[in-house]
């Protein structure tokens, strides 16, 4: 990890990120030892899942009984911080959030995969609420897309089965700013304020049929974006650029070069 750390960390646009897989994967000493790395260097980022299933946290109470729950065991072990992000925290209480708020942490909420495996269902309200911030996540281990568009059509699944309403504004923030903050990366990336680094999609609402028959009916710019979030998907991306420069163009493919 050291050396890892030592040849790409802060590497042209490059940031290494410590990443315990759960809890349940990990001794008490390895923890310990993922805590001096971040102590050791200056921006690390953290992260790791956290209370994703009921099974999980059944198990985590044998391998740390004098923990509280799966997010104390990473704040006894010095790995709740600024740029802590954890994947899921499905299974956690007000006291989990208001530690995790606390310390600064974030939530990345995978939908996808929560649907998937029958994890269960993220409480977004409750997270904000209690001031965590909070981002949008495919979770490609057991997501079913990439698309970030896919991915927020089951956000909003998730949350209509929990009484919750996603707005396509706050849906689009989760996907863009709102990771952006969730990662501590808000100053470079995340919307079109200028000095920020300019990676962004240019997006087709018209890219299938379907879309183009729903966007013709829309009215607003927020009946668009709703469409887009429920219908879109990788379709829907005409061109990727990455610090202005176009690395996608629907119907032409350019690798920008680099090294470090």
């Amino acid at each position: 990890s050291r050396q890892l750390i030592e040849r790409w960390h802060g590497c042209g646009r490059l940031a290494y990120a410590v990443t315990p897989r759960f809890a349940i994967s990990s001794s008490a000493g390895q923890l310990a030892l993922a805590a001096r790395l971040l102590a050791d260097y200056e921006g690390l980022h953290l992260q790791s899942h956290l209370a994703e299933n009921r099974a999980e946290i059944a198990w985590l109470a044998e391998l740390f009984p004098q923990a509280r729950s799966n997010a104390d065991i990473f704040a006894r072990h010095a790995l709740l911080g600024e740029r802590s992000i954890f994947a899921h925290a499905i299974w956690i209480d007000d006291e989990d959030r208001r530690q995790l708020a606390g310390a600064g942490a974030a939530i990345s909420f995978c939908p996808s995969s929560n649907l998937f495996l029958g994890s269960g269902l993220f409480d977004l309200a409750a997270a904000r609420a209690a001031g965590v911030k909070v981002g949008l996540g495919s979770d490609v281990g057991a997501g079913t897309s990439f698309s970030m568009l896919r991915t927020l059509a089951d956000a909003y699944k998730v949350l209509q089965l929990q009484g919750q309403y996603l707005d396509a504004l706050n849906g689009f923030y989760l996907a863009t700013l709102g990771g952006a903050q969730a990662l501590r990366l808000d100053g470079q990336i995340g919307n079109f304020l200028p000095g920020k680094e300019a990676d962004f999609v240019v997006l087709d609402l018209a890219a299938t049929p379907l879309m183009a028959r729903r966007i013709a009916a829309c009215r607003t710019l927020e009946e668009r974006l709703f469409a887009l979030m429920l219908l879109g998907d990788e379709r829907n991306v005409f061109a990727t650029h990455v610090l202005g420069e176009a690395s996608f163009r629907r119907g032409a493919f350019s690798q920008r070069a680099g090294s470090c």
